[in-house]
């Protein structure tokens, strides 16, 4: 049964994470802006420009550009719990019992409403069931020990998407399950 709300701490242990996770990126931009309006000042009155302004500037630029990443990667989990209806929310909630601590707050991935959200950092698309004709998984020999798993979806339109997931069993059912609901013409390689 659901937690009445669930919803409501979800989204609270996301806005926490959320909040100290750009508190420690806004701490470390500040202090490398510091750190290169000194290093500016000292090259001036030494006349001289230091290669190490150009990297940390180079570094504070990517570090920024992080920043708004990690803002739209939080806003797009809002917005998927804000609109998940009882069901599918009931669903989550459950799975979440059998995931890793940061997988219960921030899945790799949510299924509601007969599509798929896949959560990368830079990018979170919608995937519908219907538009998709194969699911593979697999072994993901990038990561150490081999503990997860690759997904890849083949779309009707042509072209593939692929993605990680845990190598939780329950993690790896529902999202079949889901999807031969959804479609039932769907192709299953489960390797």
């Amino acid at each position: 049964m659901l937690n009445k709300n669930y919803r409501r701490d979800l989204l609270k242990k996301i806005n926490l994470i959320k909040k100290i996770t750009l508190g420690i990126m806004g701490s470390c931009i500040i202090l490398m802006i510091i750190g290169v309006c000194i290093l500016f000042y000292y090259a001036q009155t030494m006349n001289t420009m230091n290669f190490t302004i150009y990297l940390t500037s180079f570094v504070l630029v990517l570090l920024i550009v992080a920043f708004f990443f990690t803002i739209f990667f939080f806003r797009s989990y809002d917005k998927v719990i804000n609109e998940m209806n009882g069901a599918d929310l009931e669903t989550l909630e459950k799975l979440s019992e059998s995931r890793s601590w940061i997988e219960q707050y921030l899945p790799s991935f949510i299924i509601y409403s007969g599509k798929i959200i896949v959560f990368k950092f830079y990018h979170q698309p919608d995937l519908y069931f219907t538009d998709l004709t194969e699911i593979s998984i697999r072994n993901n020999y990038f990561t150490r020990g081999k503990q997860n798993k690759m997904v890849i979806f083949k779309k009707s339109k042509g072209g593939s998407y692929f993605f990680s997931i845990d190598s939780n069993y329950l993690q790896q059912k529902h999202l079949l399950e889901k999807a031969l609901e959804y479609n039932p013409k769907i192709i299953i390689k489960n390797s």
